[in-house]
């Protein structure tokens, strides 16, 4: 999940489940391998019958208790949103569901919480992620929670010089799995929140391919990547999500995708060429073949210099 898609739920939590009281707690109905709960740090991605017998404690730990508050937090594992509640921070990087009173809520779910008002709060990890219950220090964040290793992109502190360092500092011709745009910028958390779905709005934005060698842009292709990072963020966030997404209410955001599945083999809203997909890295990415061609020799700039 990016952090736009954190912060869109977060934003959207704030509004429906703040201040609500929690009245019944149902964790690990439907136990998955990759889904780990954990009360305290030590058993943070512990092994699967130690993370079962710490869901058990969910119920006593959250059930009678008010929510106090909903943010969303960096740290060196990625990007959690975090629900305030009593003196515990739930930690969360699944898909999430709100449920109004009436409606149906979903027959599988990894936590399930029902507020005294009778709307309900679902998450499902179909493809994995964690739900953590730590205590809360005296800065508000968990306990145990390593910081980050980057500023978050939304911040004054995510400047252009930093990520000029950030560039300057990595060896470009070790990356791994490749020297690509996309392996620099969604790989290894070196950008926490950066995903490859909002990676592809991105690359668009700056007119660079996700396949390009990352030292084939040059410095004023850093700047336009950086450039593309901070528009991006923010009108992604505004809009309540891209339209490949679902929020909290099922609904897609409605940022329109430029490069996505929704434009597959539709023209280009710049150039009018179509929309392609292509495998990289064990995934897929999608681009426009004319606005953002393919470069490979670092010798050849993608950019200008001045």
């Amino acid at each position: 999940m990016s952090l736009a898609e954190n912060q869109v739920i977060s934003n959207q939590l704030q509004s429906t489940v703040v201040g609500k009281t929690i009245v019944k707690v149902i964790a690990n109905q439907n136990p998955h391998t990759f889904v780990w709960f954990a009360t305290e740090p030590q058993y943070a991605f512990a092994a699967a019958e130690v993370s079962h017998r710490q869901a058990e404690q969910y119920e006593e730990l959250l059930t009678g208790k008010r929510v106090e508050d909903s943010q969303v937090h960096l740290g060196s594992y990625g990007v959690y949103n975090f629900l305030y509640v009593g003196d515990r921070a739930l930690m969360f990087s699944l898909p999430t569901r709100y449920y109004a009173v009436g409606e149906k809520p979903p027959k599988r779910h990894q936590l399930y919480l029902i507020f005294d008002d009778g709307s309900s709060l679902a998450l499902c990890g179909s493809l994995g992620g964690a739900i953590y219950l730590f205590r809360v220090d005296e800065k508000g964040l968990a306990v145990g929670y390593p910081p980050p290793d980057a500023p978050s992109v939304l911040s004054d502190d995510f400047s252009e010089s930093f990520f000029l360092d950030l560039i300057k500092n990595t060896d470009l011709e070790k990356l791994k799995p490749a020297k690509t745009v996309k392996c620099f910028l969604a790989t290894n958390n070196r950008i926490p929140g950066l995903d490859n779905s909002i990676l592809h709005e991105i690359l668009w934005e700056a007119q660079v391919n996700p396949k390009s060698d990352m030292a084939a842009l040059g410095e004023a292709g850093y700047k336009r990547l950086y450039a593309a990072i901070k528009k991006v963020f923010p009108a992604v966030i505004e809009a309540g999500g891209l339209d490949t997404w679902k929020d909290i209410f099922g609904k897609p955001g409605v940022y329109a995708a430029k490069v996505s599945r929704n434009t597959l083999g539709k023209p280009c809203g710049r150039c009018g060429e179509p929309i392609v997909k292509e495998p990289h890295l064990g995934g897929v990415v999608y681009y426009c073949p004319k606005c953002q061609p393919i470069h490979k020799n670092k010798k050849e700039r993608l950019y200008d210099e001045t």
